[in-house]
């Protein structure tokens, strides 16, 4: 219960913070964030870090969702970077939110690693933490966020919430990461090298396997069986008439007695062969 308390004081303290931002400054909508430059970071002058979201929002248990938004981006934005740190492995994005009645401030890091898959450089998301007051509260291992070297990583969501996917777990169970929420709507990042300050292509998260494509496949495999199935009996049934047209016509036979057929003689020499007909029916062998 101590425990609880604790963690439930900075989200109080934050959210004092960004009421008191929205006190002298007017919000913008949020259709209003796309024209805004990315955060930039930079190592010895060269860029190694692009971040942009249209809306950040992180909640605590069952407070009112903080929107972090306008204090990121834009001309209004009161984010501090200079934490962020970048090489050839790994890089940190930190984006802190400087208040001027708390000076250690609400700090939402991003930890990216760099690595070569075959012959291409890939780097990956591996973990988002929400720092306060210089205290991780809460760490969220990235699932999934990737991409080459060359281009950036877009998403539509990226979120610890199942309706999103759930792109970001709770690092440890034993923690108080369950209890703290976070999404980034039209999220986009690049990390290690970029080119003049801008995104390179984005390699997107939408799944090639998405419900529509799930279904067109389902359908496509039962008419591929049926037609499958259809060209099996064709195949069987033209082998059945090809079968049949070479049976050879019925051998019959008359079934005599040994008795019988000298009688038979006899009844030739005296009425002659004209007007003779065998007395027991033919047997009929059919021959395949």
């Amino acid at each position: 219960m101590k425990l609880t308390q604790n963690f439930t004081i900075p989200i109080i303290q934050a959210l004092h913070y960004n009421l008191s931002q929205q006190g002298h400054s007017e919000k913008e909508p949020s259709n209003a964030f796309s024209h805004h430059s990315p955060v930039n970071v930079s190592m010895d002058r060269i860029p190694c870090i692009l971040f942009w979201a249209k809306r950040i929002t992180i909640k605590f248990k069952n407070q009112t969702w903080l929107d972090l938004t306008d204090e990121a981006f834009g001309q209004k934005a009161v984010v501090d970077p200079q934490n962020s740190n970048c090489s050839e492995e790994n890089a940190v994005l930190s984006l802190k939110f400087v208040d001027a009645e708390n000076p250690k401030g609400l700090d939402v890091r991003f930890t990216l690693t760099s690595y070569k898959l075959s012959t291409q450089s890939w780097f990956s998301l591996r973990r988002v933490e929400i720092i306060f007051n210089n205290s991780v509260q809460a760490t969220f291992n990235a699932t999934g966020i990737y991409a080459p070297s060359s281009y950036s990583y877009h998403c539509q969501h990226v979120s610890s919430l199942q309706r999103y996917d759930a792109f970001l777990l709770p690092g440890d169970k034993d923690d108080m990461s369950s209890l703290w929420e976070v999404t980034f709507v039209d999220f986009q990042i690049q990390g290690f090298p970029t080119t003049g300050g801008h995104f390179a292509k984005a390699r997107d998260c939408a799944s090639a396997l998405s419900p529509a494509v799930l279904m067109g496949l389902a359908v496509s495999l039962i008419l591929l069986l049926v037609l499958a199935y259809a060209l099996h009996m064709l195949v069987y049934l033209r082998y059945l008439d090809r079968h049949y047209g070479f049976v050879a016509p019925p051998a019959c036979f008359s079934q005599l007695k040994a008795g019988d057929a000298a009688e038979e003689e006899e009844l030739l020499r005296g009425r002659g062969a004209e007007g003779w007909q065998p007395r027991s029916r033919p047997i009929c062998t059919l021959h395949v």
